[in-house]
């Protein structure tokens, strides 16, 4: 059967290491932004996406509430809307959408700032009955009627993005090989020999991509979601709560194995009580997990109402703890013994590849112009504007000599800095720095160097 390459016609690769440009125009910072604009239009489009499907969710829930209030108010008078907002202001819920944003409102208080702005354009009917509730009901509709609108747009943009980036085709979405095998089975009037068990195989074109390679040696990153966890003093159980319900994505096994790791390099480092609060955390994520769906709530339920419960985490917390520093304590006083031999990470070139860092100023500034690419002019401002603060706040959690290393430009300061760090953190500084688009170079190597 004749293969079809069609599917290949969109493909987008960000090493177009073919392409021609102007014999004035240097051809790696061409090739080089080329890969920057493909991953960061790529980043943009799912920022977007999750913010319509984000949006959509909070209208979809509110939007019932509003109807229900409005219908009520119809049939019954004013007095209907009049006791949601007493309600709402004496009795709010404090359920919210998970957006992860650190001042997302409470759909309770959604609603009552909406009531209030309708409150605001019906209050002067007061003293007419009939004229207050038909302008309630007027506004109410209103709002119904500008959200459901507001949620087919929403569907029209979430179809565009998806469209889009159905056209590109990328290392996520490529699969090679053929999704199964068939083997025709021929009768034959010979008597049957014992049958040896087959096996399935897989036929790829490329048959080293079918067997991605995993480093045993790779270590879970600390978000920041993990390092606000770490931050939580002993026993405050409702501040971590709290963390967690901004980012559902903290119940995993890797935010305990995080954290521990991080435990470790506190230790190595001799700092005990931040190593305890790590393995604090690390351990009630760990707990919470063991518990099932609403383990959350069933521990701290058992924390805050058994003692004897919360002496075994607590025994728990200081036993791991007490094992982790002494273990970090071994691995140090080995480091320091063979100082001659310290394993480095170091950034290096190849070639006349230059290294270069580019630092942000500050945070994003509070009004973005998209001038320039008419598709970077498609992009919502909001997530530009995301995406640079993002940036910024990766730059602010290095520490001071860090940032004065990379403010000075210089690689040799950059790595005697990487030198002093453990192999770990080291790492993990240089995955930050490609992750916030600090580090720039046309190809990017990392190499362990032993001095």
């Amino acid at each position: 059967m004749p293969l079809n390459y069609d599917k290949w016609a969109n493909l987008e690769l960000s090493d177009d290491s073919d392409i021609e440009v102007h014999p004035n125009v240097d051809k790696k910072s061409f090739i080089k932004w080329k890969q920057q604009d493909i991953h960061q239009k790529r980043e943009a489009r799912k920022a977007q996406l999750v913010k319509l499907n984000h949006e959509l969710e909070i209208n979809s829930t509110l939007l019932p509430r509003v109807t229900k209030i409005r219908k009520g108010v119809d049939q019954s008078g004013p007095e209907v809307f009049s006791g949601e907002v007493a309600r709402l202001g004496s009795q709010p819920s404090n359920e919210k959408p998970n957006t992860g944003a650190d001042n997302q409102p409470t759909y309770d208080e959604m609603m009552q700032n909406l009531f209030i702005q309708i409150w605001e354009k019906a209050r002067e009917h007061l003293d007419n009955k009939d004229l207050l509730s038909k302008t309630l009901v007027e506004e109410l509709q209103k709002t119904e009627d500008k959200v459901t609108a507001r949620n087919e747009d929403i569907k029209k943009e979430i179809s565009v993005i998806e469209e889009e980036e159905s056209q590109k085709i990328t290392s996520e979405g490529i699969r090679t090989g053929f999704d199964s095998s068939h083997v025709n089975k021929i009768t034959d009037t010979k008597p049957q020999q014992p049958q040896k068990e087959t096996e399935k195989s897989i036929e790829v074109l490329n048959p080293g991509a079918s067997k991605p390679k995993k480093d045993d040696d790779d270590l879970p990153d600390l978000t920041t979601s993990m390092k606000r966890l770490a931050e939580v003093p002993l026993r405050q159980y409702r501040g971590m709560v709290d963390i967690i319900s901004h980012d559902k994505a903290l119940l995993a096994d890797e935010t305990t194995d995080a954290l521990f790791v991080e435990a470790f390099n506190a230790g190595m480092e001799n700092k005990a009580d931040y190593a305890l609060k790590c393995v604090n955390a690390g351990l009630f994520v760990q707990y919470c997990n063991k518990l099932g769906r609403d383990g959350v709530s069933l521990f701290i339920q058992r924390l805050t109402q058994s003692k004897e419960a919360e002496t075994v985490f607590l025994k728990d917390v200081n036993d791991t703890h007490a094992r982790i520093m002494e273990r970090s304590k071994v691995l140090a006083s080995q480091q320091s013994s063979n100082e001659g031999e310290k394993e480095q990470i170091q950034l290096m070139t190849e070639g006349d590849t230059e290294i270069t860092f580019d630092v942000p100023e500050g945070p994003a500034p509070e009004k973005i112009v998209l001038e320039g690419d008419a598709k970077l002019q498609q992009l919502d401002p909001e997530v530009v504007k995301e995406w640079l603060n993002q940036r910024w706040e990766i730059f602010e959690s290095f520490d001071n000599d860090f940032q004065m290393a990379l403010k000075s430009g210089k690689l040799d300061i950059v790595n005697a800095y990487l030198g002093n760090q453990p192999v770990s953190k080291a790492e993990k500084i240089v995955q930050d720095l490609d992750r916030a688009g600090i580090l720039n170079f046309s190809s990017t190597e990392i190499r362990d160097e032993t001095k």
